[in-house]
C-alpha cells in the first residue's frame, strides 16, 4: 500500500517535466503488484512503445487533473480490493488517453 501510495504522490507532486516518467511508474507499480512478472515485463514493454505516443499530447493541467483523479480513485480502488470498481476506473482512465490520442494525431 505505502508503493502504491508513493508512486500516487510522485504523480501528484510531479513538475511537468518529470511527470511522463513517473506516471510510467505509477502505471509500472501497478502492473508490478498485481503478482505476475510476466504482466509486469509486458507492460513495461508496452508502455516503452506507448511513451512515445504519448509525448505527443501536451501535458496540459486541465488533463493533468483529470488523470490524477482517476489514479487517486483506481489506488483506492485496488487498496480496497475493489477489482470490478478499479477496472472500471482503468478502462476510462485508457479510453480518455485513446481520444486525446486520437485528437492530437489526425
Amino acid at each position: 500500500a505505502a508503493r502504491l501510495r508513493d508512486a500516487l504522490a510522485g504523480t501528484r507532486d510531479a513538475p511537468l517535466a518529470q511527470y511522463r516518467r513517473l506516471d510510467t511508474m505509477l502505471h509500472l507499480t501497478l502492473a508490478e503488484l498485481c503478482g505476475s512478472p510476466a504482466l509486469a515485463a509486458q507492460y513495461a514493454a508496452v508502455r516503452a512503445t506507448l511513451n512515445d505516443l504519448l509525448d505527443c499530447i501536451p501535458l496540459l493541467v486541465r488533463n493533468l487533473e483529470h488523470s490524477q483523479r482517476q489514479h487517486a480513485a483506481l489506488v483506492e480502488a485496488v487498496l480496497d480490493g475493489d477489482a470490478d470498481g478499479a477496472r472500471e476506473i482503468a478502462r476510462e482512465h485508457c479510453a480518455g488517453t485513446a481520444a486525446l490520442l486520437r485528437g492530437f494525431l489526425t
